[in-house]
Formats: structure tokens, C-alpha cells, sequence
């Protein structure tokens, strides 16, 4: 029984390794063959490797435009602070802020009756001053001739006595007065900052209200440039007007002044005139300003073709279907395009797009597109 369990042990013990055997073996096997499907996989990859696609264009000769970007403030041509110039209480306003009005056009007037009485009695002195004129010359005899054929000296006397001349300067003095008493628009525009009311104290020094020129007038902008950007700001350049609230909307500009002084901040302003009279832009409006300055004999590429390998500047090229690795120098941007200095030529096919990853000798599938100047 003892030799029964011994030989039935052994047999088990041969059976569990040919089983263990058995399935190294086809492990080992399977291993192999997987590795070999690999393989094959990889080389048929590296035989066959897929085309990326990209946007490409040739460089030919154009302007680059060497751009400078400010901001400015939009000012109407005519606009001024309107002030009385005498002090009292304000009778009536016949305007509101935002209306529009016509040159010469009664804005407010003060109480002025005072003035007015001062105009009546200066007319009833000048009217006494005639009778008295006319006294003069009859008791010197000069009533029934020209001034002009009188004797000069009897002219000059018979006025004198008379007061006339002094009436006369009297009666003009009131009516300025009285005429001061009365606010009206030096151009026409539209009225604005109007704080005051009616039976307000109002002195000279007070501002009634401000009166800016229409958008259909003549339009400015002052804006501000660095020391350095000076060499390529020029009297008669053209610049282009942005708004923040709209930047679709551009307006062209020409450069009309160039204050010649450098403030504590190193800023030089200058001043440009809108050619267009009919804007939407308000007084007081801040808007982008662009400077465009052409730079020849340089390369122009879109800024879509340079990307950064190591801190680089790199830009590919196209051969026989194969991505060209390029270091380049940049010279100059603006806001769409760089200007390259080193590193490419008019004439090479540059790719544009689908680049960021791009390797040297990667091959491609080009799509050419024109470059826009």
C-alpha cells in the first residue's frame, strides 16, 4: 500500500512538469511571434510613413511695413469752454446738452435789466447831446454848412461844449454791456457740459458750457510716440484710426504736427487730422493709432511661417517634399507679418501652417497659397 502511494506521487510529480514544460515552451513561442508581428508593424511604418499636410507659399519681393502703435484721444478742430463775461445771475437757457446748434445761436442770457435801463439812459443823453450840438453850431455859424467846410478848430470846439462825442461813447459802452449779458455760439457744433440752472450766480470764470464742432467738421487726434520710434514719424504720413468699442471700423489719418519737445517721460506728442469729416468718433473718444513705415530690402514672411525650436527662430522649407529645418534673423514685425534678415531668400517655398511639430526631412503634402501684400 505504502509503494501503491510512492509510485502514485512520482507519477504525479513527472506529470506537473511535462504539464510546466509544455507551457514555457508555448509561451516562449507566443512571445516570439509577437515580437516578429511588431517588428514587421514598425518597419512597414518606417517603410511607409504618412504625408503631413501643410499650407505652403513663395516669398517674393514686397514692402514690409514697420509698424508703430499708439493710443490718442479723438479732438474736434473747433471746440471751446464758453464763459460770460460779465457776472450775474442767469435768466435763461434757451439750449440742452447734446443739442445740436448753428453759429451765432442765443445759448443763455442774464438777468440784465439793469443794463437795460443804462442803455435807455445813455440814448436819452445823446439825444440831449444832439440838441446841444445843434445849439452850438447855429450860435457859431456853422449850422447851414458841412462839417467837412467847417473851420477845424470851431468843429472841434462846438463838439466839446455840446457832450456829444462823450454821449455817443456813453451810449456804446451800455449797449457792450447789455449785448455781454447774452451767451452765444462762436461756430456751430453741439453743446455740451452745461452744470448750471437757471437763477444760478454765474461769474466770468465759470464755465457755461462747452461747445465741440460736429463730426461733419474737421476732426483731429493727439497721440503720443517714444523718443526713439521719432526717425520714423514723419510730417505728412498716413496713419490708421481704430476705435476700442469698434475695431472693424478704421479711419485714415494724416500726421499734421510734431511737437518738437521730449516731456519728463520721454514721450513726444503729435497730432494727426482724420481725412474723413463724416465719423461716428466723439471728443474725448480714445482710439488705437497705426503708423506704417515701409522698410525695403528685406524679406517679408506671415507670422504663421517662424516657430521656436530651442529658443530658436526656425522656418521651414520645402524640397523635393521634404520639410527644410532653417535658422533665421528677425529684423522687424508688425502685426501680421516679420521681417528676416538672414536665413531665407526671395524665391524659397516656406511652410505656413501645421509646422508647430514639424521635423527636419519630414515629408509633406503642400498646399500652396499666394502670399497677400
Amino acid at each position: 500500500m505504502k509503494y501503491s502511494l510512492l509510485g502514485s506521487s512520482i507519477l504525479k510529480d513527472k506529470y506537473m512538469k511535462k504539464t510546466t514544460i509544455f507551457l514555457l515552451i508555448f509561451l516562449l513561442s507566443c512571445s516570439k511571434k509577437t515580437n516578429n508581428d511588431s517588428n514587421d508593424g514598425l518597419s512597414q511604418t518606417q517603410t511607409n510613413p504618412a504625408k503631413i499636410n501643410v499650407n505652403t507659399t513663395v516669398i517674393t519681393p514686397q514692402t514690409f511695413n514697420k509698424q508703430i502703435i499708439s493710443n490718442g484721444i479723438v479732438e474736434t478742430a473747433n471746440k471751446a469752454d464758453l464763459h460770460f463775461k460779465t457776472s450775474e445771475r442767469i435768466q435763461r437757457i434757451y439750449v440742452k446738452n447734446g443739442q445740436q446748434v448753428s453759429k451765432g445761436k442765443l445759448l443763455a442770457s442774464l438777468d440784465n435789466k439793469m443794463l437795460a435801463n443804462q442803455v435807455k439812459q445813455a440814448k436819452i443823453a445823446l439825444k440831449n447831446a444832439e440838441v446841444n450840438l445843434l445849439r452850438e453850431k447855429i450860435i457859431f455859424g456853422i449850422h447851414k454848412i458841412k462839417e467837412k467846410d467847417a473851420n477845424p478848430l470851431i468843429l472841434k470846439t462846438v463838439y466839446s461844449k455840446s457832450g456829444y462825442k462823450e454821449a455817443k461813447a456813453n451810449l456804446e459802452k451800455a449797449q457792450l454791456q447789455y449785448e455781454q449779458s447774452f451767451l452765444k455760439a462762436p461756430f456751430s457744433g453741439v453743446v455740451s457740459n452745461i452744470k448750471t440752472k437757471k437763477g444760478n450766480y454765474i461769474t466770468t470764470s465759470d464755465v457755461f458750457c462747452t461747445l465741440v464742432g460736429s463730426n461733419k467738421q474737421k476732426t483731429e487726434v493727439v497721440f503720443s510716440i517714444l523718443e526713439q520710434e521719432l526717425p520714423f514719424v514723419n510730417k505728412g504720413a498716413d496713419i490708421q484710426i481704430t476705435t476700442f468699442a469698434d475695431t472693424n471700423t478704421k479711419y485714415k489719418g494724416t500726421i499734421s504736427e510734431i511737437n518738437p519737445l521730449v516731456d519728463e517721460n520721454g514721450l513726444i506728442q503729435v497730432k494727426a487730422t482724420i481725412d474723413s469729416k463724416n465719423t461716428n468718433l466723439l471728443n474725448g473718444m480714445h482710439v488705437k493709432i497705426i503708423i506704417n513705415n515701409a522698410l525695403n530690402n528685406v524679406v517679408v514672411i506671415p507670422k504663421t511661417a517662424l516657430v521656436l525650436r530651442s529658443n530658436k527662430e526656425v522656418v521651414f522649407t520645402v524640397k523635393n517634399h521634404l520639410a527644410k529645418w532653417n535658422y533665421v534673423k528677425v529684423s522687424d514685425e508688425n502685426s501680421t507679418q516679420y521681417a528676416i534678415k538672414e536665413g531665407l531668400k526671395v524665391g524659397d517655398t516656406i511652410i505656413i501652417s501645421n509646422n508647430l511639430n514639424l521635423a527636419h526631412d519630414a515629408l509633406i503634402k503642400p498646399n500652396f497659397i499666394k502670399q497677400t501684400k
